[in-house]
């Protein structure tokens, strides 16, 4: 028996296989036969020697680990530190590319625009203008309507683009205000890529056209932010404006990340870039009238970060839990209260300045 066992080139030999594959299939290596195979020959060879049966159950042992070295301790530090670098906030590749989900094909259908036209006896245009980033050509829409007292500068979430929003666009209409909603770079038509600092200097540019090209006053401009939008819209606030809806937002960009991603916990708040993007800092000193609307059934940004705003910010301000709605149709279920809310808010505003005239 013990000359059917031979180390060769490809390990123990058995009729020219490797012995654990005659183990693993046929149960005893014993029971099977040369076919041809020249032990006699095999075993003169300098590289087949007989093995002894016994020796057999040591050549299955796995072999114990070396302890780390300082050039194995060095590698695996190298590792884990390209890693870390990988996966960190500083990545501003990685972060937009989990950020951003833009779509640059679809199209709100024609006769949409034309039943939404019809039902609020709106004017719809398509707008050009320039970002605040390098004056990159955005596009717009501008729906005007008749009588409106203000104007809802929108914007929105970070995927799809306005072409979505249609829907939006119809309940703000309903609630008495002109729209003005626009495409972040990279979106829909507008050109170049998105990006953090870029979509903030996207509604800034927004905002400068409406202001300069449309001719309308600050005071009756009224900035609405849907999820990342929320962000965008805090800071355009930094202007003067006339009041500020933040629908389905976040507490902040880093917080929300945290929360979202595990092993972002690992950096501190001082290595996110993206901090800037922050709902909570803008809200504690004086600021427009501010109206906060949450689906409570919202499992992609919690209603526990409007909460949060509420709590933090300063008078005067409102929030509104939706109870049956989820992060993407929050003016699809519960929409008495939201429309209801969106209508007093804008009337909140309209009082004033009629008191002052």
């Amino acid at each position: 028996m013990p000359n059917l066992l031979y180390p060769g080139k490809a390990g123990l030999v058995v009729r020219g296989l490797p012995c654990y594959t005659v183990i693993e299939l046929m149960g005893s290596p014993w029971q099977t036969e040369s076919r041809g195979y020249n032990l006699k020959e095999a075993s003169r060879s300098r590289l087949c020697r007989p093995l002894k049966p016994e020796r057999l159950p040591m050549l299955f042992k796995a072999k114990p680990k070396q302890p780390f070295g300082p050039k194995r301790l060095a590698l695996e530090a190298a590792k884990l530190s390209l890693l870390l670098a990988i996966i960190s906030p500083c990545n501003q590749w990685l972060c937009n590319l989990m950020l951003f989900h833009p779509d640059t094909n679809a199209q709100l259908d024609q006769r949409a625009i034309a039943a939404i036209n019809q039902r609020f006896k709106s004017t719809w245009t398509e707008e050009y203008f320039p970002s605040r980033q390098n004056n990159v050509v955005l596009n717009g829409w501008y729906i005007k309507l008749p009588n409106a007292r203000k104007t809802i500068l929108v914007s929105h979430g970070n995927a799809g683009n306005m072409a979505y929003r249609a829907i939006l666009i119809a309940t703000l209409l309903h609630c008495g205000a002109s729209v003005f909603i626009y495409d972040y770079q990279g979106y829909g038509k507008s050109k170049g890529s998105p990006s953090t600092e870029g979509i903030v200097a996207d509604g800034l540019g927004a905002y400068d056209y409406l202001v300069q090209k449309k001719h309308i006053s600050p005071s009756d401009i009224v900035v609405y932010g849907e999820s990342l939008g929320c962000a965008v819209s805090t800071q355009i606030a930094r202007q003067k404006v006339s009041g500020i809806i933040l629908q389905s937002g976040f507490s902040s960009l880093v917080t929300a990340a945290k929360d979202k991603l595990p092993w972002m916990r690992l950096y501190p708040d001082a290595l996110f870039p993206q901090r800037f993007l922050d709902n909570l800092e803008a809200y504690k000193i004086s600021h427009a009238p501010l109206l906060l609307l949450h689906g409570q059934q919202d499992n992609i940004l919690p209603a526990d970060y409007s909460r949060t705003i509420y709590a933090t910010a300063c008078e005067p301000k409102r929030l509104v839990i939706l109870p049956n709605c989820a992060h993407n149709d929050v003016h699809m279920k519960d929409v008495a209260e939201s429309t209801g809310a969106i209508k007093d808010f804008l009337g909140s505003l309209i009082l004033p300045a009629v008191a002052e005239k």
